[in-house]
């Protein structure tokens, strides 16, 4: 094979208006900077369909595959009526990525000579939960807590529970899979919620170790560790950057967040939160990978609708 040059970055949370377009411009150029042959978006553009369609628009980079992951902000339903969590997954989202020319990978994997590239939303069970907190297992079901709320509660409206959410994307993982070409030698997950509970940051400090067991699941881990071709997991959703080498796997978050630099620092902010990864026969090599929030000490905004 010839080397893969990936791009990826994730939870942009564009603000539902046209206040994000000099990021989105920012992030547009560095990634045709690094000209990959993959750019990747894992999640988390907003929970408008329509501002999900404009950013991808904007972002879609000529001479590349364009691929694209949903997030559990990407399936909230929106407030002033529309399709529900599910519809939005299983078909919408795929229709909005195909009219921007990027590929939903949830909805099937690509191949790209022998290197799969396979992608799920991916879920939580509670099992990144710390259990020396004592926080009774039906706080976590109910996803609130003395007050510290996890707000898909609110806005993911299919009738899973998360435990059968879990389970479900899980198995859609290992049906894709077990589904690949023989001539596949590598595998590249791609996913918004997390797959190594190694990639998970712990404060020691309520409400955000609460909120680290809505973070992922260690089944979906598990599962991927059983596959000896999988080289490579880029994931988002925590909105701290973090990189880890587990059972020989590359796994990586590559989330930006909420906040916002001036205008003038967008394409130095645009450096930090696009990973640049490499996958060749030998190894997966990634450049200049800034770890932690790059968000802290930014302008907070909201993309909530």
């Amino acid at each position: 094979m010839k080397s893969l040059r990936i791009a990826a970055v994730s939870d942009l949370h564009v603000l539902p208006d046209s206040r994000d377009d000099l990021l989105l411009a920012a992030i547009k150029d560095r990634v045709e900077a690094i000209d990959p042959d993959v750019f990747i978006v894992a999640g988390d553009t907003s929970d408008h369909l329509s501002v999900v369609s404009r950013s991808l628009g904007l972002l879609r980079v000529e001479n590349c595959e364009n691929f694209y992951v949903a997030g559990n902000h990407d399936i909230w339903f929106e407030q002033d009526g529309g399709p529900g969590s599910l519809e939005k997954y299983s078909r919408i989202l795929g229709e909005v990525c195909a009219e921007q020319r990027f590929h939903h990978l949830p909805d099937a994997p690509i191949i790209l000579e022998d290197t799969a590239f396979v992608g799920s939303i991916g879920w939580y069970d509670y099992s990144f939960r710390r259990e020396e907190m004592a926080i009774p297992i039906e706080s976590y079901e109910g996803k609130e807590h003395k007050g510290a709320v996890w707000y898909d509660l609110f806005r993911v409206d299919w009738r899973f529970t998360d435990r059968e959410a879990t389970d479900l994307f899980n198995r859609r993982i290992q049906y894709d899979i077990d589904s690949l070409p023989d001539r596949t030698e590598r595998i590249v997950y791609v996913s918004h919620h997390l797959p190594f509970r190694e990639l998970t940051v712990y404060k020691n400090r309520f409400p955000w170790d609460f909120h680290s067991a809505f973070m992922g699941a260690t089944s979906t881990g598990e599962l991927l560790k059983s596959e000896n071709r999988v080289v490579l997991t880029i994931s988002g959703h925590s909105h701290v950057r973090t990189r880890a080498t587990i059972n020989g796997i590359t796994a990586l978050t590559v989330p930006l967040g909420y906040g916002r630099p001036a205008e003038e620092d967008l394409q130095e902010f645009a450096r930090s939160a696009v990973a640049e990864i490499r996958v060749d026969e030998e190894r997966v090599e990634v450049k200049g990978f800034i770890e932690g929030d790059i968000c802290d000490g930014l302008e907070y905004v909201s993309s909530r609708g």
